[in-house]
């Protein structure tokens, strides 16, 4: 057997998640390591501890479930490598192949791969599979910088058996879940259609999708209506103020018109109320995932995937601490004013660090959040790494995770408000101002400074007095659609409903989109046909499976046994029940399903067919959707009636109102004529 360059007789053989992390481990174990390579796979050879030792890396995971059965139910499987299961992964061949070769002379194995569910998993079946029955250590560390590797490989402890259980019945879980479901809707699509037909179902997949669907059916159904808001400017002195409306809008166009009337007829507003207010605010707690992904969201347009994957380049540069970490809190051991003090050689933070010590008077505090995670502490830059080979994204990103964490030491900011009520005519409008009184931590994370507005003349701040009414006149708005669901949406509603982790959300609403289920449109998330399909099919004949509660259980399990309140077997057993159940459920309505799938996607042959979309006709030979748009329509002209509109101008405003639901307006559009005699 012909070994790599340089590899000693026997070892401690030291395994790294990535290559990149296999790297920086060896390097700061030993600087002078000497780099080799097994089927093109990088390893190093180094001195540790006087002894030898190789560190070597996987590619992610290596291996994953797989059966020889087919159809369904299935809940035979076992654990194979992964590009036998998976054909898109053959880049992992070469790498187990180079672990095979390296494992044979190795009498000790350090899991080096990243402290969290999925690396304990990946660590343990190479170990597992390539390295039974040598000795096995557990290296736990929150950061790639020099001094926490060493300080890990000082500290070395037995493998976290708790986190691999965990993460094995994670992965059973989410399998069986998978391939049963994904199975029979791919069975009844192509039964339905007459030709093979491959989907996709998942335990957090399923009801993340139901939930971006049933939000865009919301939308394609949605009907605005009138509403009339006054609009009132006042003369104080030589200048117009306009007045914000702050009461209930009017529903009728007659009453608002009347409103404007008794306004212009008393011709004054009366100051009812002063309202002067100071608040501090709290500075930013640090960053865990699910934060910096909304915040990188909302400032600088990344998507939830794409955040998480900067911040692990972050991470493998050495430059941040591990990101897939839930903790809202730094802990008490990090050396704050060292981070300060490196960071600081950077000109771009100098003087911001400057300024938040002399702030804090050297002392740092941060404002820690309530979330705990007891693998890795809050986000936090390290001081140290190389930013030359990072992209203008990667730079935008650490320049926010960096300013986040000076501005958590930093003091509250205190902002000053002035609202002033007044009353006209029985409703209430009011003018505000808002100025920033002590800067505090806006000073270095002022992407939430509020924007500050003109001071209020001194004849408003009276209560009781009266303000001449200079301008009054009504405006009609119309009520808005419930807003389109994006990523950064569908990812905070995840979290809220407690699906999915922190490490994994982001990448279950990148499947949707692979998948063909749902389609990007300016930023925005649209569903595909099949996505509507797919979605109405479990909703009819899985029900239990897509409903957010189970899957939010199984995830409690999981997180149980994690903290060794349960063992694996008993929750597969449980799992294994309600998968049956529902398939027995779904097998025996079998035909019934058949017969619903033109319901929700055209199929060739199904009978009556709707005249606008072509899929099966219930009524008016219109499909279950348009059906319901038109009743929508339909119901929807009485409150249009009661606000003055004639049944001409309503559906004229139908259709040129950009707010209308895709369905409403086909239909009206389709169906204008016969909606005008359904409506006389």
């Amino acid at each position: 057997m012909r070994y790599g360059y340089g590899l000693p007789p026997s070892y401690t053989l030291i395994i790294a998640e990535k290559p990149r992390a296999a790297e920086k481990i060896a390097k700061a174990l030993d600087p002078h390591a000497v780099k080799g390579r097994l089927r093109g796979v990088p390893y190093w050879v180094i001195r540790w501890n006087g002894r030898p030792a190789v560190v070597a890396s996987a590619a992610g995971h290596l291996y994953s479930l797989y059966t020889d059965r087919r159809g369904w139910p299935v809940f035979e499987y076992r654990w194979v490598p992964r590009y036998v299961a998976e054909p898109g992964s053959s880049h992992t061949k070469r790498f187990l192949e180079a672990l095979k070769v390296l494992a044979q002379r190795a009498h000790t194995t350090i899991n080096a791969c990243d402290y969290d569910i999925e690396g304990s998993v990946i660590g343990y079946l190479i170990i597992k599979f390539l390295l039974p029955g040598r000795r096995v250590f557990r290296a736990k560390f929150s950061s790639l910088t020099r001094s926490e590797i060493l300080r890990a490989f000082r500290s070395l402890g037995s493998l976290d058996h708790e986190m691999v259980e965990a993460g094995l019945c994670r992965h059973e879980l989410d399998w069986m879940w998978g391939i049963n479901v994904s199975r029979a809707i791919s069975d009844l699509m192509s039964d339905a259609l007459g030709k093979k037909v491959i989907l996709s179902a998942g335990r957090v997949q399923s009801p993340t999708l139901l939930r971006a669907v049933t939000r865009i059916i919301e939308r394609r159904l949605f009907v605005p209506l009138p509403r009339f808001y006054p609009r009132v400017q006042v003369r104080v002195g030589n200048k117009l103020l306009g007045l914000e409306y702050d009461d209930e809008p009017f529903t009728s166009r007659s009453s608002a018109a009347e409103f404007v009337k008794c306004i212009r007829e008393e011709g004054y507003v009366r100051v009812t109320e002063v309202r002067i207010e100071e608040k501090r605010v709290l500075p930013p707690h640090p960053f865990n995932l699910p934060d910096l992904q909304k915040e990188a969201g909302q400032i600088l347009r990344f998507s939830p995937y794409t955040t998480q994957k900067l911040a692990e380049d972050l991470y493998l540069e050495a430059l941040i601490s591990y990101p897939r970490t839930n903790s809202q809190k730094l802990p008490p051991t990090l050396d704050n004013r060292g981070v300060l003090k490196a960071l600081s050689r950077n000109p771009r933070y100098r003087s911001l660090i400057a300024s938040l010590l002399l702030e804090t008077r050297g002392i740092l505090r941060p404002n820690n959040g309530p979330s705990y995670d007891p693998a890795h502490p809050a986000i936090y830059p390290t001081g140290e790494g190389s930013a030359k080979r990072l992209s203008k994204k990667h730079l935008a990103l650490y320049d926010l995770i960096v300013r986040r964490y000076l501005a958590t030491f930093a003091q509250p900011a205190v902002l000053r408000s002035v609202t002033v009520y007044v009353s006209a005519c029985g409703r209430r409008f009011r003018i505000s101002t808002l100025r920033v009184v002590r800067e505090g931590w806006y000073r270095y994370y002022p992407y939430h400074r509020p924007r500050e507005g003109e001071g209020i003349p001194q004849e408003l701040l009276k209560r009781g007095a009266k303000i001449p009414v200079a301008k009054a006149s009504y405006s009609i708005r119309y009520t808005k659609p419930p807003p389109p669901p994006t990523r950064l949406e569908l990812l905070r509603w995840m979290e809220s409903v407690g699906i999915g982790t922190e490490s994994t959300r982001a990448e279950i609403i990148e499947v949707l989109f692979r998948r063909g289920y749902v389609v990007a449109r300016s930023g925005r998330i649209d569903v595909s046909d099949l996505g509507l399909a797919v979605a109405s099919l479990l909703q009819e004949f899985f029900p239990q499976l897509v409903e957010v509660e189970l899957t939010r259980r199984f995830e409690e399990y999981v997180e149980a046994i994690r903290a060794r309140k349960l063992r694996c077997r008993e929750v597969v057993e449980e799992a294994k029940k309600v998968i049956s159940g529902s398939l027995e459920r779904f097998r025996s309505s079998y035909r019934k399903a058949l017969e619903e799938v033109p319901s929700f996607i055209p199929v060739a042959g199904a009978g009556d067919r709707c005249r606008l979309c072509g899929r099966r006709a219930v009524s008016r030979s219109l499909c279950r959707i348009h059906l319901e748009a038109y009743r929508r329509v339909v119901e929807a002209y009485e409150e249009w009636r009661r606000a003055g509109f004639s049944k001409e101008e309503y559906l004229d405003r139908i259709r040129r109102l950009k707010s209308v639901g895709q369905y409403i307006r086909e239909v009206v559009e389709a169906l204008g004529s016969e909606i005008l005699r359904e409506l006389s």
